[in-house]
């Protein structure tokens, strides 16, 4: 019983934290704070792909179904997808 309870505030721990972040982000970049969430996201996988490097065996598809991030080649595809995601966004927000 202990054990759902500690899980049951755990995730509220996590969800005021995550809110709390999204509204540092609001406030910093008032209405782009999308912009900076796709910028820190493409950050991340850059640093990844920087600290694991981009080796061909990376792109196999469990690897990519997974998409673990830890490996550089999938990284870089992700960092792709979030910079398409993030164009597209932009596009239609006018």
């Amino acid at each position: 019983m202990k054990k759902g309870i500690l899980q049951f505030l755990a995730i509220i721990a996590v969800v005021a934290f995550l809110l709390i972040c999204l509204r540092i982000l609001v406030y910093f970049f008032g209405e782009h704070y999308i912009d900076a969430m796709a910028v820190l996201l493409i950050f991340a996988n850059v640093c990844f792909m920087i600290k694991n490097g981009i080796k061909k065996s990376d792109f196999k598809k469990e690897y990519i179904q997974k998409m673990e991030i830890k490996r550089g080649g999938i990284a870089l595809i992700h960092s792709f997808l979030v910079f398409v995601f993030w164009l597209l966004y932009n596009a239609t927000r006018g």
